[in-house]
């Protein structure tokens, strides 16, 4: 007792003087130049800056992972050894730092039956109200579907049964012979194939198309059956069934196969809600219970916005507390900007962006003071009619007297900062330096300050010539996927065009899971999920770089290429090529140590020995890929590397790995290692996500040059630079969920920008939405 009041007043001694500001001193992270850090507590502090510059260090790898470290360390071992633990960062002192809250741009948990509802407990409130208030005297777990008693006995509780598009899995046009089943277990010289042969049953030369009805049935629909074959001598037995239904059957059991298959499985999957209970994923019992004459079914698939106003005449005196917790979290979803997505929603559908408004929703909720939060780019996703109540949120989680970090690209977001720290001046090596801080006014008036510039108009992202006129177009007829109604619309060929709209409207459903499907043959799609998690992968290994240079310094030195390899001969023997070594600490975090053998070099000493123009494979995998390009000679090699530098990775070294990428450095480097084709149907889902405004400029031009040089690209963008530069926009909308899914305008920017009825044109215009 006596020990826990004197901790209590040593908390009201530090509470009395508490510091005005977070101090980081002699910050060495990663790229950062031994700088001093002073950011204003209880104030929204925006970092900004050029890519690579240093902004994500500060904000995650100091701020957060020294304030989660050090809360950490002050409870209890047993209880801390549950929780994942973080390294001390590289610096010198840290001050007035209080225990932080990362919101960060990270798809929440994959499970399907991870919902909306489950992730904020307004399902579990839901529940509760249909126990007490619904027509059926039913316990809650008689409404979960997560338990034997509530769960829809056709789909389990998912709410939804797979289907097979045999659109995207069979070329009608192509023979067996010819590759006319797109899955790689059907590949020719496969066991599966090699089964089909032996059954004698379907021609491999005759183009599918021209199949009879039983031959097709069998070749996608036939039933399991037992075979035997005894052409090599001794009888084998084996079994065919139709390649959708074995598909089927592997969508509901994934076990034992790897993530980056099950995916490439997903690509010929077409989720349809079961049938038997609407996609509620309840049985029939827990259907049958009403409050107000609707079943819980109908309160969960309703967007959030609709069930807000539903469950407000809910009224009793038992359900008036549930209501109103409910009432007050689905608020803070429609403030967040995702009050069209429903309870029933699965988790694994949410975009990175969405997943992160979702955990602030739930913070919004806490009562907690003093708290610094660090955010990932909040706006991420969102059309700028949402921008505004996203910025509200942020003010009132900083007038909660919390400080609230975030690191932002959006103009409106830096400009209703209260401070602004600028990282560079340019990214990489080049960066790690405070280039200028103050209010978003000062900022302005800084010529050392690139944000400034752009923020007051100085410097601007204009793309210069006339609108292009489309070659040809694609279509896309009676789209009916999610909340698309009814849909058809031309995409045109040989421009640039931009799908638009409000959050939650319908972009992603029309252009990524419809359009890019139904021309998967045509279109080459760069989306931003991560190109790998190995910490062997690297920059050059992944662009084809690596082996170019490989060859290269074996050729100079006369000896195998393998020797440059880091998980082959070269490879340091006591890290096997990671250049450190993981210490188990036990109850803390494991610790990475830096190899001693090779001090973190990855190879052996052999392999150092050898050199090209003076540097080693460890120095010039060290190198920017701009530094890079000005050292090697070989055209090929060149080439590479300039792609490198037109999409805005120049600061990245050539040996930074794969795992360290953020979402946008992993779809830029995508759109490299696939930018030297010609003649192709490039489909981004928000290039500039992630951006500076200089670096959208510099992507900018490089879209419109993939047009220039006979390509055609279709973005998905927020971005209002990128949209005025477009030859064409396609904008959904009005609004998201329910009440989305159209057509709302379609045209050139001039024409957008003077249709009042879409919220994209009037944002081009700068009117108030």
């Amino acid at each position: 007792m006596l020990f826990l009041l004197s901790n209590v007043y040593k908390s009201n001694e530090i509470s009395s003087c508490v510091k005005n500001s977070i101090k980081v001193t002699g910050a060495r992270e990663h790229n950062l130049k031994n700088i001093d850090i002073d950011i204003p507590r209880n104030k929204l502090t925006c970092l900004v800056g050029v890519s690579g510059s240093g902004k994500s260090t500060i904000a995650f790898d100091i701020i957060f992972s020294e304030g989660q470290r050090q809360f950490l360390e002050s409870i209890s071992t047993y209880a801390s050894r549950l929780l994942q633990r973080t390294e001390r960062p590289d610096i010198d002192k840290i001050e007035g730092l209080s225990p932080t809250i990362m919101i960060e741009q990270k798809q929440l948990r994959e499970s399907q039956r991870s919902t909306v509802g489950t992730a904020t407990e307004l399902y579990t409130h839901l529940r509760l109200l249909f126990s007490r208030m619904g027509t059926e005297k039913l316990s809650a777990s008689h409404f979960s579907f997560n338990s034997p008693l509530g769960a829809c006995k056709k789909c389990k509780g998912i709410g939804t049964e797979i289907a097979i598009d045999t659109e995207a899995l069979v070329d009608f046009d192509k023979s067996l012979n010819d590759g006319a089943i797109k899955h790689s277990l059907y590949k020719q010289g496969g066991r599966y194939i090699n089964i089909l042969k032996t059954t004698g049953r379907v021609s491999f030369d005759k183009p599918l198309k021209d199949f009879k009805k039983e031959d097709l049935d069998f070749l996608l629909y036939a039933p399991q059956v037992k075979l035997k074959n005894a052409a090599q001598g001794f009888v084998q037995s084996y079994s065919w069934e139709g390649i959708v239904n074995q598909l089927i059957k592997r969508s509901k059991d994934l076990r034992g196969i790897s993530a980056t298959k099950s995916k490439r499985d997903a690509w010929f999957w077409m989720a349809k809600q079961c049938p038997a209970c609407d996609g509620s994923r309840l049985n029939e019992h827990a259907l049958a219970s009403k409050v107000n004459g609707k079943n819980i079914g109908h309160y969960s698939n309703l967007p959030v916005i609709r069930l807000m106003d539903e469950i407000k005449n809910i009224k009793s005196q038992v359900a008036d507390p549930i209501v109103s917790r409910m009432s007050q979290l689905l608020g803070f979803m429609v403030d967040v900007g995702i009050g069209y997505v429903s309870l029933n929603r699965s988790i694994s559908t949410l975009s990175a962006g969405e997943s992160q408004r979702l955990k602030l929703a739930r913070e919004l909720g806490s009562d907690l003071i003093e708290i610094t939060y660090v955010l990932d780019e909040p706006t991420a996703g969102l059309h700028p009619r949402d921008t505004g109540n996203l910025i509200k949120v942020l003010k009132k989680l900083r007038d909660a007297q919390n400080t609230v970090i975030v690191v932002e690209h959006d103009p409106n977001v830096i400009l209703n900062s209260n401070y602004i720290i600028e990282l560079g001046p340019k990214a990489g090596k080049h960066g790690g330096h405070i280039v200028a801080t103050g209010t978003p006014e000062e900022l302005m008036n800084n010529d050392a300050s690139l944000t400034g510039k752009y923020l007051s108009g100085k410097m601007k992202n204009d793309i210069d010539g006339p609108r292009r006129k489309p070659t040809g177009y694609l279509e896309i007829r009676n789209a009916n996927l999610h909340n698309l109604k009814n849909v058809f619309v031309k995409i045109p060929e040989g421009v640039f065009t931009t799908v638009t709209g409000v959050s939650g409207s319908g972009k992603s459903t029309l252009v990524n899971d419809i359009f890019v499907r139904t021309y998967s043959d045509k279109v080459v799609f760069v989306d931003q999920s991560q190109v790998g998690s190995s910490p062997r992968g690297n920059i050059a290994t992944y662009t084809g770089a690596f082996g170019i240079i490989r060859k290269i310094i074996a050729d100079e030195n006369k000896v195998k290429e393998s020797l440059f390899s880091s998980n082959s001969t070269g490879a340091c023997p006591d890290c096997n090529g990671l250049g450190y070594n993981k210490v188990d600490m036990h109850f803390m975090a494991p610790v990475k140590v830096v190899c001693e053998t090779c001090d973190g070099k990855k190879y052996t000493k052999e392999a150092l020995e050898y050199k090209y123009s003076g540097k080693n494979i460890d120095e010039i995998l060290d190198m920017t890929t701009e530094e890079a390009l000005k050292f090697f000679t070989q055209p090929e090699l060149q080439k590479r590397l300039q792609i490198l530098v037109d999409v805005g990775l120049d600061y990245l070294s050539l040996g930074q790995t794969l795992d360290t990428l953020s979402s946008g450095e992993n779809q830029r480097l995508k759109l490299a290692s696939k930018l030297h084709r010609k003649g192709e149907f490039y489909v981004l889902d928000e290039p500039t996500s992630g951006l500076h405004f200089a670096d959208v400029g510099r992507i900018l031009r490089l879209l419109h040059k993939l047009v220039d040089n006979g390509n055609s690209v279709l973005v998905i963008e927020h971005n209002l630079d990128v949209i005025r530069s477009a030859d064409w926009i396609i904008d959904l909308g009005p609004r998201g969920g329910d009440k989305g899914g159209e057509i709302v305008a379609e045209g050139t920017p001039e024409e957008i920008a003077n249709n009042r009825k879409s919220y994209t044109g009037l944002a081009l215009v700068g009117k108030r939405l």
